[in-house]
């Protein structure tokens, strides 16, 4: 029997490839089972969790809508667990195609990041690698394309060729340090891998509702950073952002995203790059979300300001902080060769051209979907 493992199935990325999983099923009539580990919390089951964090209204595709709650029934299995800790039932068969997407995304620099960076994403994910070894065919393992850390020029597929890194954080330690390991891992224990590397997620662009997501992070919390000191303070003055003035940020629709890791599992390849050829531009994106928020004093810094404003000092002590060392990142775009292969029947999106009106959506529902409304569908 083949079956289907996923890890990290109600976050962003996660929940999305299962729902093109789903859609593929319906298309293809296929009849695989889908196992999802989920860890339980205080308030809910995993299965609670799967419905509740996955399966929203305003979240859903509508591509998947007719049919998503009966292929829930029939095919979804919930294995509630954490990833370090959970029965693969003997049901899910030898042959398993494993995603694993959880992971914690702490861009932290201190002492407290760098321990949940290494209890998640290393120690516990090494024992995810023991739980499956002996019942995996193919495992697609999900990491970033910043794991090869702050270079310059064209960045290709081939991360593991290189010897020099310069880490923005320990996240992108530890991914480029499990990356390696699971590779040989792999080859020691016999079954096939495939690293995927996606760059910074945004909302969805192919799968109608368009701009949504379940996460609104990395770029969109600085938006709803400023959003909010607008709506405490009428007067907010300067605000100096530090950046390279050529520097550019990859951004790439969910959708886009799980399309490629689904398909994945076919790939040949170690090592596959899930980035757009082309980059936003950095001072385009901060300008857009400044207009947006009815902020007229940005300004563009090479250096991060000393004599601080104490909104700027708050933007620097928490957003900012994190993402800054990305905003001073060296001019550099991927190559991209191999996913525009893999999705060749899939336009490569243009985020420069949708990237105000897809913010412009996060602001308007002020960065939550329950604020969709009228619940759409």
């Amino acid at each position: 029997m083949e079956a289907i493992l996923i890890t990290g199935v109600t976050g962003n990325v996660g929940s999305h490839v299962l729902y093109e999983l789903l859609f593929d099923f319906y298309t293809q009539k296929k009849n695989q089972s889908v196992f999802v580990v989920i860890r339980k919390n205080k308030e809910k089951t995993g299965i609670q969790r799967l419905y509740d964090e996955v399966f929203l209204p305003e979240l859903i595709p509508q591509k998947i809508k007719s049919f998503y709650e009966q292929y829930l029934e029939d095919h979804i299995h919930v294995l509630e667990g954490d990833i370090g800790d959970f029965d693969i039932p003997k049901k899910a068969g030898n042959q398993l195609t494993v995603y694993h997407l959880a992971a914690s995304v702490n861009l932290g620099k201190g002492l407290k990041a760098k321990k949940e960076i290494a209890q998640t994403n290393y120690k516990k994910t090494k024992q995810f690698f023991e739980i499956i070894k002996r019942r995996t065919k193919k495992l697609v393992f999900v990491s970033t394309a910043f794991s090869r850390g702050d270079i310059e020029g064209v960045i290709t597929d081939d991360y593991h060729g290189e010897e020099e890194f310069k880490f923005r954080n320990f996240y992108e330690e530890f991914k480029m340090k499990i990356e390696k390991e699971v590779l040989q891992f792999a080859v020691d224990n016999n079954f096939e891998c495939t690293v995927a590397r996606p760059s910074v997620i945004s909302g969805r662009l192919l799968d109608a509702p368009k701009y949504v997501t379940n996460s609104y992070i990395v770029f969109y919390a600085i938006g709803a950073f400023f959003s909010k000191m607008k709506s405490l303070y009428k007067d907010i003055g300067r605000v100096r952002i530090v950046l390279n003035p050529e520097g550019g940020l990859n951004i790439v629709p969910v959708d886009y995203v799980a399309k490629a890791i689904v398909r994945s599992a076919d790939l040949k390849e170690k090592q596959i790059n899930i980035t757009l050829t082309k980059n936003v531009a950095i001072k385009y994106l901060l300008t857009m979300m400044f207009e947006k928020c009815g902020i007229g004093g940005l300004e563009f810094v090479t250096e991060e300001p000393k004599d601080k404003s104490s909104i700027e000092a708050l933007f620097y002590k928490t957003v900012g902080g994190q993402l800054a060392s990305y905003a001073t990142s060296k001019k550099h775009q991927f190559e991209s060769k191999l996913v525009r292969n893999l999705l060749k029947d899939i336009e490569e999106p243009d985020m420069t051209s949708v990237f105000k009106e897809m913010y412009d959506f996060a602001h308007n529902i002020n960065f939550d979907n329950t604020n969709i409304n009228p619940v759409i569908g």
